[in-house]
């Protein structure tokens, strides 16, 4: 079957799709390509693996990670790129790609051809990771459904915009207020699962609310305290929640002194018996 001669790690995938940019490290501004949604895609990778293979991959050198400003995009984003190292076992992992020859159907006939012979016969540009993807979904690769392969993924990133967009209403409706109650939380984090809403989206799309709610509060340890409050009813404790916490404490202009001095008396606060 294609799937077998084309058998390829997770990281292998990213680091073969990941060949196709070079240069990005000193751009300003970068292709959306580059963020973890993207790459999920592009290297038919499920978005809740793709952050741990790209930490991984991070870790040992293979790729960098920054952020950045995304074509399209108002905010910073994490991006991704290949380090001379990632380079190198990207171009091994080609190499071996070069020589696999898959099964093809065109006009009604199948023949094996090679990835580069594939991609010669089709009239839209594509890259070996785009034909990998499409070839291990199936035992003889369609080459009228690959040429739709564009209008696909715009199809599947507009869905996942309306989705975001959805989300991130709902989210700013819960926080109006400055604070979300337990009922308004349980209600999010059901729609979240509905729409499918990644964790790196979900955190996201916090931060900037959280960001646009609190930026017109003049009560800064008021509000903190207030955001302590519900994550303790949240059922969680502030370490669990650091990093929103953090956020917050550099957003209300709040020193670590203040912030653990809040902390200390919310959480002085809760354990007092009711």
């Amino acid at each position: 079957m294609a799937a077998s001669r084309l058998a390829l790690t997770t990281e292998e995938r990213i680091l073969l799709y990941l060949s196709d940019f070079r240069g990005m490290e000193d751009r300003f501004e970068v292709p959306v390509a580059l963020t973890q949604k993207s790459i999920a895609f592009a290297a038919g990778i499920h978005r809740k693996h793709v952050s741990r293979s790209l930490d991984g991959l991070v870790a040992e050198g293979a790729v960098e990670e920054r952020k950045a400003h995304v074509e399209g995009m108002r905010q910073r984003m994490l991006v991704y790129y290949l380090t001379s190292k990632g380079w190198e076992r990207s171009q091994r992992i080609r190499e071996h790609l070069a020589t696999v020859r898959i099964p093809a159907r065109i006009k009604g006939a199948v023949r094996e051809m090679t990835l580069d012979e594939i991609d010669k016969s089709t009239s839209v540009r594509l890259t070996f990771s785009d034909i990998v993807r499409e070839a291990m979904e199936t035992p003889t690769l369609d080459m009228e459904k690959l040429e739709t392969i564009d209008e696909r993924r715009k199809r599947e990133m507009d869905e996942r915009l309306v989705r975001i967009e959805a989300y991130a209403k709902a989210v700013l409706t819960a926080w109006q207020d400055g604070k979300v109650t337990a009922t308004e939380q349980l209600l999010l984090e059901q729609l979240r699962e509905h729409l499918q809403i990644s964790e790196l989206d979900h955190r996201r799309i916090e931060t900037e609310t959280i960001q646009r709610v609190l930026g017109s509060m003049e009560d800064e340890w008021k509000t903190y305290r207030d955001l302590l409050r519900h994550v303790y009813a949240s059922g969680r404790s502030p370490e669990r929640a650091r990093q929103v916490l953090e956020e917050v404490r550099r957003l209300l202009h709040l020193s670590k002194t203040e912030a653990s001095q809040i902390e200390r008396e919310v959480a002085a606060e809760v354990a007092k018996p009711a």
